[in-house]
C-alpha cells in the first residue's frame, strides 16, 4: 500500500510511512480510483471500436463499483 501511494519511489515511501493511517488509506483509495478509471476508459474504447463490427449486440462495460460512489 505504501509503495502504491508513494508511486514506487523509495524516497517518497519513507515520507509516506510517517503519514497518519487515515491519510494513507485515503490516498490509497484515490490511487485505486485512478487505476479503475484508466481500466474502464480503456475497456470502453475497445468496446466502442469493436461494437459496430460484431454480429451480436454487446453491452458496454459496466462502470466499476469504486467509481460509482
Amino acid at each position: 500500500m505504501i509503495r502504491a501511494v508513494a508511486e514506487f519511489d523509495l524516497e517518497r515511501s519513507r515520507d509516506v510511512m510517517d503519514w497518519p493511517l487515515r491519510e494513507l488509506m485515503l490516498a490509497y483509495v484515490e490511487r485505486m480510483k485512478e487505476a479503475a478509471l484508466r481500466t474502464y476508459e480503456t475497456d470502453l474504447l475497445v468496446w466502442s471500436a469493436l461494437a459496430p463490427h460484431q454480429r451480436r449486440k454487446t453491452d458496454p462495460p459496466a462502470i466499476p463499483r469504486i467509481l460509482r460512489s
